[in-house]
């Protein structure tokens, strides 16, 4: 009988050094089950090692694109060793011609050696026209239940490595996430893989419709306001 080995882990704020080791531990083992995964990357099971690398460096590339950004909001689990098991983000909404920047003690302007762009290149094993007829996809259902509200938190990332899922990381996490977003009043919104469905709904999200996709439902889910 396998066990699952037991984690104490730590949330803390991301670094943009950290984006590698959340792709290789984190993003890219926790959804390769997933219908986007498996829409995007459709020959996964019979990947060389290094196609799989090569994925694994494309998703760290984009992370680091997002956490140079700054207009999402990260937060990381870690192991007593540093090694990341848990990540998540978020960005909020506002009807407002000036986008809400993330504001944590940094300023507006970003340092020269963080503006360098990359990942303007794709993975060989990349179903480019699936991806892109997903993507479409997604986008049309969230913007059908976000276009007549405000004061939106949307999710964006939530992973936990798969050897310490069930451990209450995703828990933490998004127990972080529903006290921030009860504080301002926030509705929040995600589209979630079907692992994740359960511990959404665990928090007060409904579903609201769903994308369906060769490899499974995405499930559109939203979190009411809670005053």
């Amino acid at each position: 009988m396998n066990t699952i080995p037991k984690v104490t882990f730590c949330l803390s704020d991301v670094d943009v050094s950290d984006a590698t080791s959340i792709a290789q531990n984190v993003e890219v083992p926790a959804m390769q089950n997933g219908p986007l995964y498996r829409v995007m990357f459709p020959l996964s099971e019979t990947m060389t090692e290094a196609q799989k690398s090569e994925v694994t460096r494309w998703y760290a590339e984009m992370l680091e694109n997002a956490f140079q950004d700054r207009w999402e909001i990260f937060l990381k689990a870690s192991s007593t060793d540093g090694t990341p098991v848990g990540f998540c983000g978020w960005t909020i909404i506002e009807r407002d011609p000036k986008p809400v920047e993330v504001d944590k003690g940094q300023t507006d302007k970003q340092p020269e050696k963080e503006k360098k762009k990359r990942a303007n290149w794709m993975p060989e094993t990349i179903d480019i026209d699936g991806w892109i007829n997903l993507s479409k996809a997604l986008r049309v259902e969230r913007n059908r239940v976000l276009k007549d509200l405000d004061n939106i938190c949307r999710l964006t990332f939530m992973a936990v490595d798969p050897k310490y899922q069930r451990q209450g990381i995703g828990s933490a996490m998004m127990q972080r996430i529903c006290e921030e977003t009860d504080q301002h009043g926030r509705c929040t919104y995600v589209l979630a893989a079907p692992e994740g469905v359960d511990l959404y709904a665990k928090f007060g999200f409904e579903i609201v419709g769903r994308v369906e996709t060769p490899q499974g439902a995405i499930t559109s889910m939203l979190r009411q306001a809670r005053k």
